[in-house]
């Protein structure tokens, strides 16, 4: 992504005394202390809660004796502005990290255009990035047609440095067209109006969702605006009503204000689906949608968690350690193999050093080797781009429930029983 999952502002006294603390857990070891950041909108529940499954990783590595005798000391940086992602804000966290020898790797960012803009200060200091939901498939490859192309290069943004970014959910030349694929055939619509908000994630997914509706037969309609210009959108739905969509497709994230289109769809009387990618599989998009919840959809980059059987352990030990009803959420369990990944690459760096800590180029080189790597979501291997080999993406829809706890969790905060329930999966790498 994206994308932020759930924008519910968390008080300011929560956030500093999550980013404050350590690891925690077990006793000191011997060594010293290894440091590792997180980079992630944590003023969101969705940043929350992602940043809580580095946070576990961590604590229960510590408990178990840390890595090769190092303590790992956890801190999660906050990259919001103005309750919203700012890529200013994760390039100066970044830095931060850099200027303290001690890190020697992040989990993060949690959405694209933060990686963007901090791939370009890392990859100099190969200092190792793993993002839990980042989604545009541009940080890592080019787009080939018919797909649009892109609008910066890999290339470019590592200036031929070695690669130091890897990412463990798939992209959205898969997420898109995933949802195309169930709007099309499964809720039956073949005219759709397409919506962007006109940033790196928005303009990415809607395009790869229109070549892919195209290519199905379909035809389309397509609108972008620009949050700070933009709070009624009935215009372009009463444009996309006239030239006879049957559903709106928007690409973008709920912190643009991708969601209140929803709602305004009731205030003009125009029932038909609604769907977008990961940046709306939110609590804040359910609430935004504002007596509109049902018939939205999503999709995201990543096996459900909730579905996968070997998580079903961590998952229980994870809601025991985190018991809040918006601790767990769509990326949590992700971030968490992600954390393991790079404390296993630590450890084998250490390796490398005869026991003494790493560089972070020893770091770097070891987790590019990393293969075979078994996560709760799955068994990962990793391209010299840094993509997995995981490229399963699912599907989503709001409806009523009468227990969250059976959803995905992701539930609306005014309306605690409207929740995204999962609906479908879409495994590429086996897909024919």
């Amino acid at each position: 992504m994206v994308r932020g999952r759930g924008l519910v502002i968390l008080t300011f006294a929560a956030v500093v005394a999550f980013a404050c603390g350590g690891g925690g857990g077990g006793s000191p070891a011997s060594k010293g202390t290894i440091k590792i950041g997180s980079d992630l909108p944590v003023c969101t529940t969705g940043g929350q809660s992602t940043a809580n499954g580095v946070k576990f990783a961590v604590d229960q590595k510590n408990a178990s004796g840390g890595v090769n005798g190092y303590t790992i000391s956890y801190q999660s940086f906050d990259d919001c502005r103005q309750a919203a992602y700012s890529a200013a804000a994760g390039v100066e966290n970044v830095q931060s990290m850099l200027g303290d020898s001690k890190f020697l790797g992040m989990i993060g960012p949690y959405n694209s255009a933060v990686a963007q803009a901090e791939i370009p200060i890392s990859s100099p200091q190969h200092f190792v990035m793993i993002s839990p939901s980042n989604t545009n498939p541009c940080l890592t490859k080019e787009q080939l047609p018919p797909l649009p192309p892109c609008s910066y290069h890999a290339a470019d943004l590592r200036s031929g440095n070695a690669n130091n970014y890897w990412r463990v959910v798939t992209t959205d030349d898969y997420q898109g067209p995933a949802m195309a694929d169930y709007m099309y055939k499964t809720l039956n619509v073949h005219s759709i109006g397409i919506l962007d908000d006109s940033t790196v994630f928005g303009v990415g997914i809607s395009g790869s969702f229109e070549t892919e509706f195209k290519k199905l037969g379909g035809t389309t309609t397509h609108s972008e605006y620009q949050k700070a210009t933009t709070s009624d959108w009935k215009s372009i739905l009463l444009k996309f009503q006239n030239a006879g969509a049957t559903g709106v497709y928007v690409g973008g994230t709920d912190d643009q204000n991708i969601c209140i289109p929803r709602k305004q769809m009731k205030d003009i009387g125009w029932n038909v689906p609604f769907g977008g990618g990961d940046g709306i599989e939110t609590s804040n998009c359910i609430d935004q949608t504002s007596g509109n919840e049902v018939g939205t959809y999503a999709t995201s980059a990543g096996a459900d968690a909730t579905r996968v059987a070997g998580a079903t352990a961590t998952i229980a030990a994870f809601r025991k350690a985190f018991p809040g009803p918006n601790d767990f959420g769509g990326y949590t369990m992700q971030a968490y193999d992600a954390a393991n990944a790079l404390m296993a690459a630590i450890g084998r760096g250490i390796n490398d050093a005869n026991g003494s800590m790493p560089t972070r180029e020893q770091v770097r080189a070891e987790m590019a080797k990393t293969k075979g790597f078994v996560g709760v979501i799955g068994t990962y291997d990793f391209d010299a781009n840094g993509d997995t080999s995981l490229k399963i993406v699912s599907i989503y829809a709001v409806q009523q429930v009468s227990d969250p706890a059976q959803s995905t969790g992701v539930c609306g905060t005014k309306a605690a029983t409207l929740c995204y329930v999962w609906k479908d999966q879409v495994n590429y790498a086996t897909a024919a």
